[in-house]
């Protein structure tokens, strides 16, 4: 058992230092008893001898690994609902001695390794402070502009809450004032971090906000304004975390007898598949002519992803990569997912994964195809957990 037997009278919202768990496990409110039993349902079909790990892992007061065992339950019970078994770190006949999260048998009998693996820019070293960072950004996150996203690099913590109203209201006046064609010329000609900065404060926190120009036949189509929030040096896009948490895991365990499939959970407001293209396929980018200023920008991927590189078809061992949008206890019922196909790997995943949204072709510009979702799997209704229903 995942959660406490007790008598709960605090519904009070979540508190900004306290943790998933620790909400999950207090609060009286009805629809979060709901996401208890869903937990406890899905772990009590979870291999009883892996169970206290799990367990374990989720009281531990660390979100990072509440995260990542909330992700692997409800994976393995969504997969085993469909007739697959799935059998916890399995031994690898490479004698390598890491082992991924799964060996997963399919219903006709075909075998795939599934790896879960978070990509995210959360931070626990001041669980407070970011707490109110992420409702200021969340401003950020909620709305768009016509010619750009921004990427955000976040220095010290406020004391505060910083107004998201007004962070919004500031960042929109200043990319107002921005040319889009003369940020894309700067962009291309000396990078992006030749581009104008501008710079947001409240108490001891600063954020710094750069524009990145959206591509002619994309703007005006965004829904959302935000990139990456980032806390180091630099400014982060919004596809290069998904990029390095698939790299980290596609070459962890060398050789591989069967499939890879490697589900990563994206921790963001709002996961855009441009970005999942781009952190398989390459970065978009917009190309001009520096001896034809006035030649129309032509569009090209750039050797940077995970599945192409500068000498073509590369980490070949990752089979596929099962993207998820935030999912997550409350979220189940609401948050999409996409398997894609590696086009150019010897160990093609097996067709059965086709029953879900996925996409199989060489070109980015191919259409996603749509499948069975979460909220099916589960029988949830869609306002899950709220118009869950009587319990």
């Amino acid at each position: 058992m995942i959660f406490d037997v007790s008598q709960r009278t605090d519904a009070s919202p979540m508190r900004n230092a306290e943790t998933g768990f620790g909400f999950l496990n207090r609060s009286a409110r009805p629809e979060i008893g709901v996401v208890r039993e869903f937990l406890e349902v899905c772990l009590s079909g979870y291999p009883s001898e892996e169970v206290p790990e799990l367990v374990s892992r989720l009281r531990s007061g660390n979100d990072g690994q509440f995260d990542s065992a909330t992700f692997e339950i409800i994976l393995h019970a969504g997969l085993t609902k469909l007739g697959y078994t799935l059998i916890p770190h399995p031994p690898l006949p490479n004698g390598c001695t890491s082992r991924p999260d799964f060996l997963v048998r399919t219903p006709d009998g075909q075998q795939l390794y599934l790896e879960a693996v978070l990509a995210s820019e959360k931070t626990e070293k001041k669980p407070a402070g970011e707490a109110l960072i992420g409702l200021a950004v969340d401003a950020i996150a909620k709305a768009s502009h016509r010619d750009f996203f921004v990427a955000l690099e976040s220095r010290g913590y406020p004391q505060t809450q910083p107004s998201g109203k007004k962070l919004l209201r500031d960042t929109l006046a200043w990319l107002d004032t921005l040319s889009v064609d003369e940020i894309a010329r700067i962009a291309e000609q000396s990078g992006l971090d030749a581009c104008p900065s501008y710079t947001w404060r409240h108490e001891e926190w600063e954020l710094t906000i750069r524009p990145v120009p959206i591509s002619p036949e994309r703007r005006g189509t965004s829904s959302t304004l935000l990139g990456i929030l980032s806390g180091g040096a630099s400014w982060v896009d919004a596809f290069s975390p998904l990029r390095n948490a698939i790299k980290r895991k596609g070459s962890k365990y060398g050789t591989l007898d069967a499939p890879l499939l490697i589900a990563v959970n994206v921790q963001s407001f709002d996961l855009d598949p441009i970005d999942e293209k781009q952190a398989l396929f390459g970065q978009e980018q917009v190309v001009f002519s520096r001896k034809d200023p006035d030649m129309t920008p032509r569009f090209q991927r750039a050797p940077n992803g995970v599945w192409i590189g500068p000498k073509g078809p590369q980490y070949k061992r990752i089979s596929g990569v099962w993207f998820f949008n935030d999912l997550n206890p409350y979220t189940v019922a609401s948050r999409r997912q996409t398997i894609y196909w590696n086009p150019w790997t010897a160990h093609p995943l097996p067709e059965s994964l086709l029953v879900f949204p996925h996409f199989k072709a060489a070109e980015a510009k191919a259409q996603r195809v749509d499948g069975i979702e979460f909220r099916q799997i589960f029988d949830l209704p869609e306002g899950w957990p709220e118009d869950a229903g009587p319990q």
